[in-house]
This record gives C-alpha cells, sequence and structure tokens, in this order.
C-alpha cells in the first residue's frame, strides 16, 4: 500500500459543513452535474427528502449537463416553496480542486484543498453565478463529489455503520476511495489520484468497440456473457494493477473524447482486432473483448473490496459511484461473501449526487443522530400532469379494473406502457414510467429492441419478479427493490443449451426458459423484486398477472427510445407511443390503444432528434 498504483492511505475525518445550524427551519437545495452531465437536483426540507429531479427529463437532452433550472423549479414546485425560502446550497464537487487537475494534471494536496475554502465564490464553477442569481441569500456549500455518493448510498440505505467503496471515472482529482461512515463520522481511509483509473478504463474500451455515446458502458455489460473472455492477457497490456487494485492506465489518458479516441489504436494493436465504427457489425473478437474487459473489471473490483474488508474490518459495504451501476459486478460483490451485506446504491451515477450533496449536508445538521430519511422508493419527480386531448379518441372504455385488464392484455402478448404517479429518479425505470410485455411470449426480446425501442437486437430485459415469489425462480432471494443486482435463474427452470451456436441470433433467439426474454444466455438476470410496501401498484399488476398464468414476472423496461431520456409527463408518453409500435399505453387510471397510423418513415424521422445521444 501506498505505492504510486495502489490508494493513498491517509486517514481524513471529513469535517463538519456547520456548527450551529438547527434543521427545523432548514430548507436544502443539493445541486449535482458540475462534472459535466447528468444536472439534477435535490430539496430536503426541516431534514426531510421531499423531491429529486433530473435536467434531462425536461430538456430531452439525455445526460444533460448545463445547470440545472427546470429541475431546481421542479423540485421547490414539489415543495410548495419560492426560490428564496432556500437556506442552503450545496454542490457535489469542489470545482476549484477540479480546474487545477485539469490544469496542472496533478492531484491536489492540502495547499490546494486549503484554497479551496480561502478563495472567493467566484472561483466556485459554471454553476455558481446562475445558482446565486437565483437564491442570492442562501448560504453556498462545496462537498467532496466521492462523498456526495457515499452519504447517498449510506442514508437511503439500512446500514447504521459501513465500510464503503467509490469507484468512478473522475471526482476532482481521483477515480476511486474507500473508508467507513456512521451517523456522526465519515472516515475517508484512502483514495485513488489521477482519472486514468478502472472506470476510465472500461469507458475507453466501450468507445473503442464502437458505443461512442456517453454512459454506453451499460451495452458493454450486456454484450459480455454473449463472449469468451479470451484477451484478457493483451487487455492487461494497458495497464498496471497491484493486490488491492491500484489499477492505472500505463499512458497517460484524460477524460476526453480526444485523448480516448487517440488510444483506441493501442487497444487494436494488443488485440489485434481493428476499432469498431459505431455502425460496423459486431463480430466475435468485438464479443469477446467485450467479455474480457467485464471479466477484468470484476476481477479489479473485487480486489478493492477484498481490500477494504482488511482495512477497515467492517461487515456491511456500501458499493457506489458511477462504476457501481454495473450490476453484474454488484451481483457478485454481494454473492462473494467479503461482507455480510452489500448495499449497492440505486441511483449511484452522477444522477444522484445532487440528492448525495443534500444528504450531506444534512447529516451534519444532524448532531450524529442518526438521520432518517424516507426514500419514498426513489419516485421523487413529478407526476404525470394531463393526459392530451388527442389522445382522447383512442381511450379504451374500461368496465373493471385497470390491474385486472392490463393483465390479461399482457398475457396476450401486448406490449403495455406506464404512466402513474411520481417519476423515479435515476437511470432506471421503475415502474412510474416503463415500459411492461410478457417474458414467456417468444421474440418478445427482439420485438422489443427492434420494433419499439429502436436499439442493439442483443440487449437485455429487466424481470420485475413479486418479491414472495422470487426463490421459486432466482437463486439470491435477497432484496434488488431497484434492478441493483443480477441473480441466476434456478436450474430446474433452465433450459439446456447447445455448446455451440451459429451467431449471434441464434444464441439470442434460443428459448433458455419460460421467460427466455428476461433471461440472460448465462442463465443471469437484473432483478427488480417488487414489495407492496415498495410499489403497490406493480405488486398489484404482478399479482393479477399470477393469478392468470402462474408466473409472477414481466419484463419491464424504461419508457423511452434509443438516445432519449425517459418520458416525464402524460404528452412526452402519448408521443413516444404513437412513434413506437407499443399496443396500449396507460395515464394515471385510463389506458389508451395505438392508433398505428405513423409509418416507419416518419418514426425514424421522429427519432432522429435523439440520434446524438443513442
Amino acid at each position: 500500500m501506498g505505492t504510486a498504483l495502489g490508494f493513498l492511505c491517509t486517514v481524513l475525518t471529513i469535517p463538519k459543513f456547520l456548527s450551529d445550524m438547527s434543521s427545523s427551519h432548514s430548507v436544502t437545495l443539493g445541486i449535482g452535474g458540475l462534472l459535466g452531465h447528468d444536472a439534477n437536483s435535490a430539496i430536503m426540507v426541516g431534514g426531510e427528502l421531499v423531491a429529486a429531479s433530473q435536467e434531462e427529463r425536461f430538456t430531452r437532452r439525455k445526460h444533460d449537463g448545463s445547470f440545472p433550472h427546470r429541475a431546481i423549479a421542479d423540485c421547490l414546485d414539489l415543495a410548495g416553496l419560492p426560490a428564496h425560502s432556500v437556506t442552503d446550497v450545496v454542490f457535489a464537487e469542489k470545482p476549484l480542486q477540479t480546474h487545477l487537475f485539469d490544469l496542472s494534471g496533478r492531484p491536489g494536496d492540502a495547499v490546494t484543498r486549503a484554497l479551496g475554502h480561502l478563495l472567493p465564490e467566484a472561483w466556485g464553477g459554471l454553476y455558481t453565478r446562475p445558482a446565486r442569481a437565483l437564491f442570492p441569500a442562501a448560504g453556498f456549500h462545496y462537498a467532496w463529489h466521492h462523498l456526495t455518493h457515499v452519504a447517498g448510498a449510506f442514508h437511503t440505505s439500512s446500514f447504521r455503520r459501513a465500510a464503503f467503496l467509490c469507484v468512478d471515472g473522475k471526482g476532482e482529482d481521483y477515480c476511486a476511495s474507500f473508508g467507513i461512515i456512521d451517523a456522526g463520522d465519515l472516515k475517508l481511509l484512502g483514495e485513488q489520484t489521477y482519472e486514468n483509473g478502472l472506470g476510465m478504463f472500461y469507458t475507453l474500451v466501450t468507445e473503442y468497440l464502437g458505443f461512442h455515446s456517453f454512459g454506453s458502458e451499460y451495452k458493454v455489460m450486456g454484450l459480455a456473457p454473449y463472449g469468451t473472455p479470451r484477451f484478457v492477457s493483451q487487455l492487461a497490456e494497458l495497464f498496471s494493477t497491484d493486490d488491492s487494485g491500484g489499477f492505472r492506465l500505463r499512458a497517460p489518458i484524460r477524460m476526453t473524447r480526444e485523448s480516448m479516441s487517440a488510444a483506441w489504436p493501442d487497444i487494436a494493436r494488443a488485440t489485434g482486432i481493428p476499432v469498431r465504427g459505431p455502425k460496423d457489425p459486431l463480430d466475435e473478437g468485438h464479443i469477446d473483448i467485450a467479455a474480457s474487459l467485464q471479466k477484468i473489471f470484476e476481477d479489479e473490483v473485487l480486489k478493492m473490496a477484498r481490500h477494504v474488508r482488511a482495512e477497515t474490518d467492517e461487515e456491511d459495504l456500501l458499493f457506489c459511484g458511477g462504476c457501481a451501476q454495473n450490476c453484474v459486478t454488484a451481483g457478485l460483490l454481494r454473492d462473494s461473501g467479503l461482507f455480510r451485506h452489500v448495499f449497492n446504491s440505486p441511483v449511484g451515477g452522477d444522477m444522484g449526487t445532487g440528492l448525495g450533496a443534500a444528504l450531506l449536508l444534512e447529516r451534519t445538521r444532524a448532531r450524529s443522530a442518526p438521520l432518517a430519511i424516507n426514500h419514498r422508493g426513489f419516485y421523487l419527480g413529478s407526476e404525470p400532469g394531463p393526459i392530451p386531448a388527442k389522445a382522447r379518441p383512442w381511450q379504451v372504455p374500461l368496465d373493471g379494473d385497470l390491474f385486472d385488464y392490463v393483465a390479461a392484455r399482457l398475457a396476450e402478448g401486448k406490449i403495455v406502457a406506464w404512466v402513474r404517479e411520481r417519476m423515479e429518479l435515476g437511470a432506471r425505470a421503475l415502474g412510474a414510467r416503463s415500459i411492461l410485455a410478457d417474458a414467456r411470449q417468444p421474440g418478445m426480446q427482439s420485438r422489443l429492441n427492434l420494433a419499439v425501442k429502436f436499439r442493439e437486437s442483443f440487449r437485455p430485459f429487466a424481470p420485475l419478479v413479486l418479491a414472495e415469489d422470487c426463490a421459486d425462480w432466482f437463486t439470491n432471494t435477497e432484496p434488488s427493490d431497484f434492478m441493483q443486482y443480477t441473480a441466476d435463474l434456478v436450474s430446474v427452470r433452465r433450459a439446456p443449451q447447445p455448446a455451440q451456436f451459429a451467431s449471434l441470433r441464434e444464441r439470442l433467439d434460443f428459448p433458455r426458459s419460460e421467460i427466455a426474454s428476461v433471461v440472460h444466455v448465462d442463465y443471469s438476470a437484473r432483478l427488480q423484486t417488487v414489495r407492496s410496501e415498495n410499489h403497490p401498484d406493480m405488486h398489484r399488476l404482478l399479482t393479477a398477472f399470477k393469478r392468470l398464468t402462474g408466473v409472477p414476472i414481466l419484463i419491464n423496461t424504461s419508457f423511452n427510445v434509443s438516445g432519449q431520456p425517459i418520458v416525464r409527463t402524460a404528452a412526452e408518453g402519448w408521443e413516444c407511443f404513437i412513434n413506437t409500435d407499443i399496443d396500449l399505453l396507460v395515464l394515471h387510471n385510463e389506458i389508451f390503444r395505438n392508433p398505428f397510423q405513423k409509418t416507419r418513415e416518419e418514426k425514424l424521422a421522429w427519432l432522429k432528434q435523439f440520434a446524438n445521444s443513442a
């Protein structure tokens, strides 16, 4: 430890923001996205979490990093408060440290961190000026980026004390950190400096494989099970590592498109596989590189976790940061036995940093008392709003229960879009802005990918499963209420597969089980376990579907198309609906059929507005 590769082991107890403020009259607004993507905000009133929202849902630009004017307005509206009532604004980054690192290429030290406290507010970064215009009398605070991830995970978990492992692409001047957190203390025990670490490596290879849009790493994770990890040793030529997972790319690559694209030929030379263009077909070599990348990632995270366990002697672990959205690795980490319990934050990426920043500030007001947070199932955004008048001619008369009706249509093979109640926070639709379908239907995975989502046919879908029935279908019965983890299908429900397939298409279409559309080629699935207390709507629908079919499982995918943010309003839902091959649309308590009046050419023309984000 303490080497150039490993974590820098320095014990740092994070100082409190405030020493004498009570939470009883506080209105805290957290703002995330200062690193240039996924702008968001969250609001807490008197220590209670009220709302959180993402700017992309309003601008319709995926991963929008502009100042979150609309998300802030949404949070204030949901809180029923004017802007002048905000007492404190906390940002999810120390922008001065980021700026100095970007200029010098060297991580901060005691001097630069002291400067961060001494220099005037004008040095606060691009978000400071518009925020000051909105909140002229509020106190301004700047939080360490990784610690916003940690606070967001800890205060929405059931843990009273835990170790944490935070891994992402870049936060100020470091890419991984670990420590211990409880109600009173947050101790940072080690951090890996610079940005050319494990997160950047995954992004670098993702782009080399032709997935150039921001945030496409999950596509490679989904592609990996189709391949064999035969390029691990070749990819290992590009980095150094140690027993603690002190991962470092050998080339001094920065987190910019220009820097990373200049390194793509290095991967091609190491593997012997040419750089793939975005529209080039995926061949066996590319698929096997995806499998190799995922294997390296899993191995390195497990090394980090073993190091954290040894250094902290804690039994519970928070796995957070952007890299923690790799649910396959989170599942392996949970199953490894290294820790008694592992909590993987459902908003582990930067979409939840405004929430984490607000929580980090509020914990200082709690004066070491447990900060009791109701995360509301992460349904923290606004409701859908009015149904557009142009939908009315296509309304389906309901004679009976909505849930029974929808369950019956799903069992017939219909695809149903579902827009009800408050919107989810984060990248995953949890049943408030979802597309639902029957996983038993042959070819449903391809049908959803190609005719509804307009995306790559290999992409898997997540199963909604009744929590009380999960053990009958999957090997791990621990909660995965927010799609955080993968689990394997139990052996009795598997259909044996041939040793070899002639093509990716043949392997994709092979009926692996009764619910093949939500079971990946390696028999894994990214679960969303549904409990009535977390999501009564989805629990009621699944119960009705099970009553009809005997199967307590449905496909759940986000209600959007490739490159488009998840729909927010009823009007956006209607537009997405009529430009896809979805059969039925639920808006509030009403249901509508698709007029199917759009030609494929018209649908593709509509889709083009999102092409730059796909």
